[in-house]
C-alpha cells in the first residue's frame, strides 16, 4: 500500500482539499483552501480562503512544526484574532489541519492536531506557526514543594 506522500505525488495537488480549524473558547475559525464558495467536510461548514501550508519535515525531529500563511485577503483572520485578548489569552488556540479527498467526505485522509505558537502579520499576509507543544505550558515549571517531595525537608 502506498504511503500518503507517494499517493499525493501521483495526483494533482489541487485535488486534495485542505482545511484548517482554529479553536478557542472565544472563537472558532474554519477555512478551506483554494475554493470559491463554502464547503462541507465531515458535516461541518468551512469558509473559503487562500492560504499556503508548509508541512512539517519528516526528518525525525522531536517537535514537528507547520507554517500556515494566509495570503492577500487576511483581514478576516485579523478580525478573528482580535477576540483573543485579556483573560482569554490564558487558554491556547488549537489548530486542526486536515486533508480531504473530496468535498462532502465524512472522514479526512490525514489530521494534525497542533497548537498555535506564533502569529505575525504584515501588510498583506498573516503567518501562523503551529506546533505540537502547548505554548502556555512551556513557561510553567514544576513547583517543588515539601508536601509533594518530602525529601526536600532540611530539618
Amino acid at each position: 500500500m502506498p504511503t500518503l506522500r507517494e499517493w499525493k505525488e501521483r495526483r494533482p495537488a489541487s485535488d486534495i482539499k485542505q482545511t484548517v480549524v482554529f479553536s478557542h473558547p472565544n472563537f472558532t475559525y474554519r477555512v478551506v483552501n483554494n475554493l470559491f464558495r463554502p464547503a462541507q467536510f465531515g458535516g461541518v461548514d468551512f469558509e473559503p480562503a487562500r492560504f499556503s501550508v508548509t508541512e512539517p519535515v519528516q526528518d525525525g525531529t522531536a517537535t514537528p512544526e507547520m507554517v500556515i500563511t494566509f495570503v492577500q485577503a487576511s483581514e478576516h483572520v485579523r478580525q478573528t484574532l482580535k477576540n483573543w485578548r485579556g483573560a482569554a489569552r490564558m487558554s491556547p488556540i488549537s489548530c486542526i489541519y486536515q486533508q480531504w479527498d473530496a468535498i462532502g467526505d465524512a472522514y479526512p485522509m490525514k489530521t494534525w492536531s497542533l497548537y498555535v505558537k506564533d502569529i505575525s502579520a504584515d501588510g498583506n499576509n498573516v503567518t501562523v506557526n503551529v506546533g505540537l507543544t502547548n505554548p502556555l505550558t512551556l513557561a510553567n515549571p514544576i513547583i517543588y514543594t515539601t508536601d509533594l517531595y518530602p525529601g526536600l525537608k532540611t530539618s
